[in-house]
């Protein structure tokens, strides 16, 4: 499925017809991209940016970096903040798992793991968040910006057409550091508060805004291959989005999000904009050796999606170079809306 996203990234940004390739990002009076949803100054701010920050680089690929930055900005979603209660809310005894029901007064829990209850009171402030979850195209060029290996060049060579290397397929990581640093460079070129959401601003969202909805899909139910992925990672616009317009939130790559994990969390979690613990600590976890981890949110193609917006303890740093299947989306932290 191409649309209109990924045709952008197929075919080499839009550049003014005034301006030659190897004038792109020159220190002109005038931006070299355009957009009716970002100003023009902010563009000029962002090429500015991508000068100081990587004059090595291509024009070409200043010009793709510059196209990033201004695409999300574009793609972030205003969420106006609230009060919700956050974690296993309850679900109606022998509910049909692939949709779910609540009613007041359940006695059934929604998850069998104990560090999601109990459920508690949480006040977010106006925050944005991205609407995709990062590609990776972005991604490569985020590596080429920085000098960095591309993610899967082997597998690239010798399968071109395979679903983990298409640029719109949702990126994956090597582990949490390399999430959190893709968002803080956005906020460098772009000006803007950039960084990872914290683990209750991913699940407001999720939630549209706190509701006592089980899945992060269109209509709160899971339909594989109609509103959840199956046995891939998917483009990041394939399936319809939630009510607030976020895609993917319940199942392709699950989300990486600015917490430590603390299996006592939920129990001493603060209401006002909890950013998780202050500092890592040691948790022994289940079969698994003691350590400490980041949060992942949503769940995965390797994970059954049939999981109330999925919340797993991961170890921070991958054991493998590049997970197809743990990727990330930004926040922009800022109470005002930017678009």
């Amino acid at each position: 499925m191409l649309r209109s996203r990924q045709l952008l990234y197929l075919s080499i940004p839009i550049v003014l017809s005034a301006i030659s390739m190897n004038l792109v990002l020159s220190q002109s009076s005038e931006a070299s991209s355009t957009s009716k949803d970002v100003p023009t100054k902010r563009i000029m701010l962002i090429e500015s940016n991508v000068n100081k920050l990587h004059p090595d680089a291509t024009s070409e690929l200043k010009q793709q970096i510059v196209e990033i930055a201004v695409n999300a900005i574009k793609n972030q979603i205003f969420i106006e903040g609230g009060s919700f209660m956050m974690g296993d809310f309850g679900m109606k005894c022998k509910s049909d798992r692939y949709a779910p029901t609540w009613e007041e007064g359940t006695v059934c829990y929604a998850t069998h793991t104990l560090d999601d209850k109990p459920a508690h009171k949480v006040t977010l402030s106006n925050y944005s968040l991205s609407k995709y979850e990062t590609s990776l195209y972005e991604k490569e060029r985020y590596h080429l910006a920085h000098g960095l290996p591309l993610p899967l060049e082997k597998r690239r060579k010798k399968k071109p057409n395979h679903w983990s290397v298409q640029p719109n397929v949702a990126a994956g990581t090597g582990g949490w550091q390399e999430a959190k640093d893709q968002c803080l460079w956005l906020g460098k070129l772009t000006g803007y508060a950039f960084d990872l959401p914290t683990e209750a601003q991913w699940e407001f969202a999720a939630r549209n805004r706190g509701k006592k909805i089980f899945y992060a899909t269109n209509d709160g139910t899971i339909k594989r291959n109609q509103n959840t992925p199956d046995d891939k990672i998917f483009p990041v616009d394939s399936f319809p989005p939630n009510p607030l317009g976020f895609h993917h939130l319940q199942s392709n790559a699950s989300e990486w999000v600015n917490d430590w994990y603390d299996d006592k969390y939920y129990q001493n979690s603060p209401e006002h904009d909890p950013q998780g613990p202050d500092a890592p600590h040691t948790v022994k976890l289940l079969n698994k050796e003691p350590g400490i981890f980041r949060v992942l949110r949503g769940g995965n193609i390797r994970w059954d999606p049939t999981v109330m917006t999925n919340r797993v303890p991961y170890p921070a740093v991958l054991d493998v170079p590049y997970s197809t299947s743990k990727g990330f989306r930004c926040a922009i932290q800022s109470p005002k809306p930017i678009n």
